[in-house]
């Protein structure tokens, strides 16, 4: 054997060294489903700014469709979206609990707020710990910078070429018109009316007190609760505790996340922080539906 093809059979034996444990595991909890079944409950974090609305209501679609899942938990840690993403995200989940009954908890550990209590707004029970963020309920249009007195000292000149009034509106080298901000405004306006609009729905807030409840303000854990934005101070045990309640289960939990798009490098070295395993998963999976297809037919369990 050349010296190549040892390292090679080296290299593919330290893939299986490091794959092979995990993948026992999982093929073992599959089979085990029907040992002990399990009530399955889905499981969607969102994270981060978003600015995209695709991926979480596709398996938001796909979870409350799924009639083996009974119950769906968001993991919220969001400080904002954009206005429209928080609102579509919204709308979905509002839409598939009329078509697809089933209950939604949220849980929040530091920020849930803006487009991200949009979302949020849409779920049977919020829980959050007593220090986290929430709220943030308004809107604005970030990052709107007046540039054209530092480019006229440096003599430079620009000049805009557009057809109707309002184009340039929002373009950093024109100054805003006193028309141009009035139709800002009054973009803005709507969409905060439809964002409090849609939280008062939710959770039974009156309009008439925006000034307290939303107003672009950001509230504790503990005031959001008094305010009724939140329905429980607590942790993972709460939304747990929660989801048996509302979803009426008595046994343990299956969770149900969608699949992570992991590397094989990260898979042998490790390094994929927050890795649980969907791609072994995934890959058990596979395996167990080829051996129940080979062994026990389509066996109704």
């Amino acid at each position: 054997m050349s010296f190549y093809g040892l390292l090679k059979n080296i290299f593919f034996l330290l893939i299986l060294i490091n794959i092979a444990p995990p993948l026992f595991e999982n093929i073992r909890a599959q089979y085990g489903r029907y040992v002990s079944p399990k009530t399955q409950v889905a499981v969607i974090s969102i994270k981060g700014l978003i600015c995209d609305s695709a991926h979480y209501n596709k398996y938001l679609r796909e979870y409350f469709e799924n009639s083996s899942i009974k119950a769906i938990l968001l993991k919220i840690e969001c400080p904002g979206s954009a206005a429209g993403t928080g609102q579509a995200i919204f709308n979905e989940l509002v839409m598939l609990k009329k078509d697809h009954p089933k209950p939604v908890v949220v849980l929040v550990e530091n920020v849930c707020a803006s487009g991200g209590y949009y979302i949020a707004a849409g779920a049977d029970r919020i829980i959050a710990p007593g220090a986290a963020i929430i709220g943030s309920i308004g809107v604005t249009i970030p990052y709107l910078f007046q540039l054209r007195d530092f480019i006229e000292e440096y003599k430079i000149h620009y000049t805009p070429i557009k057809s109707g009034t309002y184009k340039c509106i929002g373009d950093p080298f024109v100054d805003l018109t006193g028309p141009e901000k009035a139709l800002l405004q009054s973009v803005l306006d709507d969409s905060y009316q439809q964002f409090a609009a849609d939280v008062a729905k939710s959770r039974n807030l009156s309009t008439t007190e925006l000034n307290v409840w939303a107003d672009g303000k950001i509230f504790s854990g503990r005031q959001a609760l008094q305010l009724g934005l939140i329905d429980e101070l607590g942790s993972a045990y709460n939304a747990i505790k929660a989801i048996k309640e509302l979803a009426i289960i008595e046994g343990d939990i299956e969770w149900v996340k969608p699949p992570k798009h992991t590397s094989l490098l990260s898979m042998i070295s490790g390094t994929d922080q927050d890795n649980d395993g969907s791609m072994l998963t995934a890959l058990s999976e596979k395996v167990c539906a080829n051996l129940e297809s080979k062994y026990l037919g389509n066996r109704i369990y």
